[in-house]
């Protein structure tokens, strides 16, 4: 059966439904009430953080950190409720902690307005008009705190299975219709969904783990998992912290190899079919030497049977290397039976140079890509090409062009495909010719300058310039942009020829 996630507003009746499905279903009951209380429990002062939130919109990087914390705590809470057995919970967006969980019923309340009305005046004791700008205010920040802890719109009703409006419907009615649904074989766990889960259980697991001890409680790290193998990613000024890694998350239950790598921040790389050989990985592999980044892969076959990650064996590679810039890493969430040897080997050839920001694969729409990025990696760059492979070659680009426009929405990164990539690494014949072209005329106008001062300085002051003072303004304005302009772009092939960014 699935985990059922009902979503709504204060006084709007979906904490009722809630428990009225749990009781009619038989399931666990669980409310965002017991997600906070454990979470300010674990040292994060949630309501603090949402003060600070509505007060001071501006995101700093304390609070980034704590929303981290908050994430992995609810996360862990939930999954290790709906371990035991069979959950309905009720909150504000809460599906969006378990992305690429296929078992997961979402459901959207909408409150008839006049009836919640009506509860806030008499719970409150407030008159319509206080008791409506309350309404208007509660919303408001809910849609605020939504945003800056799930980066969605709590609005978009595209992110829910089933929208129950309770203008005309009693609660009663719409928990009976929603214990059918929650019957349909579409939402019922899977192999493959009930080991992504899990999965998520060890990442949360783990980040609440590092947050708590002393030693690694103020450092930046990136989280992933992937078969029990935990992928941790530091940036350099803390690559002190890589022995004590392993001593935090050594014992942790699920976690059956931890590996490091110490980047200053993240590529990630999604293609249908990868090569260690290819010109491709030397492209993005010398990008990443060059910005001391790591890696990731994403293996994504479009329109896969379920769209659930499931794992890919990788070798796993030596243990925590002391002295080098950072132990081996290694992220796998990939697909039974889909994950090829080249995948396995680029994965490898990462993990052996300490590039490697993990790997997965995801089968299906849009929506199982979008829940396989991590929105807590800082990624500088998102590369995309070599999809969709059983199309045409006109479709094929046509696809992948308007696949990269659908992710700009989802990832603050630039995002390049494989051609772009190359060639702003190397100079082209063109831009060789053209920075030639540039050099050239850069020179002469030099030349010109310097051969005929006089003149010039008669135009600029003399008395040329009291004859006619008009014509050395439209001379500079003329040929300082036309300088600059020849100028800059000799000197970006230069720096492009230097490999310099």
């Amino acid at each position: 059966m699935p985990i059922v996630f009902v979503s709504g507003v204060p006084f709007g009746g979906g904490e009722r439904l809630a428990k009225e499905l749990a009781r009619k279903l038989g399931y666990a009951f669980l409310d965002r009430e017991e997600v906070v209380a454990r979470a300010n429990e674990s040292g994060i002062p949630v309501g603090k953080l949402e003060v600070a939130l509505v007060k001071k919109p501006a995101v700093q990087e304390r609070m980034v950190r704590l929303r981290d914390r908050y994430l992995a705590v609810a996360t862990a809470t939930i999954c290790e409720k709906a371990a035991a057995g069979n959950l309905v919970y009720y909150g504000r967006a809460g599906h969006h902690l378990l992305p690429g969980v296929g078992h997961v019923l979402r459901v959207r309340v909408v409150p008839e307005p006049a009836r919640r009305l009506e509860t806030v005046m008499e719970r409150l004791r407030l008159p319509r008009e206080k008791a409506e700008k309350f309404i208007r205010d509660v919303d408001e920040d809910i849609r605020a705190w939504v945003r800056f802890v799930h980066d969605v719109d709590m609005e978009d009703l595209q992110k829910y299975d089933l929208v129950v409006n309770l203008e005309k419907l009693s609660l009663e009615n719409a928990a009976a219709a929603l214990c059918s649904i929650a019957e349909l074989p579409d939402f019922r766990p899977t192999p493959a969904s009930q080991a992504a889960m899990q999965e998520r259980l060890l990442r949360a697991r783990a980040r609440i783990r590092l947050a708590l001890d002393e030693r690694t409680a103020d450092a930046d790290l990136t989280v992933r998992s992937s078969e029990g193998v935990l992928t941790i990613t530091y940036v350099p000024r803390q690559a002190q912290l890589a022995p004590l890694i392993p001593d935090v998350l050594g014992d942790l239950p699920g976690c059956r190899e931890i590996r490091c790598t110490m980047a200053s921040t993240n590529i990630l790389w999604i293609q249908e079919a990868f090569r260690p050989d290819s010109g491709t990985y030397r492209e993005v592999n010398e990008l990443a030497r060059r910005w001391g980044a790591a890696v990731e892969l994403l293996q994504y076959r479009a329109g896969g049977e379920e769209g659930e990650a499931v794992p890919v064996e990788v070798a796993p590679a030596a243990a925590l290397k002391a002295g080098t810039g950072g132990v081996e890493d290694d992220l796998p969430e990939a697909a039974a039976g889909g994950a090829d040897s080249s995948f396995e080997r680029t994965l490898e050839a990462l993990v052996q140079e300490g590039r490697s920001g993990g790997g997965h694969t995801v089968a299906g729409g849009r929506d199982r890509l979008v829940g396989a990025i991590s929105r807590s990696v800082p990624y500088s760059l998102v590369v995309v090409d070599n999809l969709f492979l059983d199309k045409a070659p006109a479709a094929r680009t046509r696809m992948t062009r308007e696949l990269a426009m659908f992710l700009t929405d989802y990832v603050k990164a630039p995002i390049l495909s494989t051609a772009d990539l190359s060639s702003k690494l190397h100079l082209g014949r063109g831009e060789v010719l053209k920075a030639a072209a540039a050099g050239v005329l850069v020179v002469l106008l030099y030349c010109a300058i310097f051969l005929r001062q006089e003149g010039l300085l008669s135009v600029l002051g003399g008395e040329a310039h009291k004859a006619a003072p008009w014509v050395a303004s439209v001379l500079v304005a003329l040929l300082a942009p036309v300088v600059s302009v020849l100028y800059g772009n000799l000197l970006a092939s230069a720096m492009k020829w230097l490999k310099m960014d």
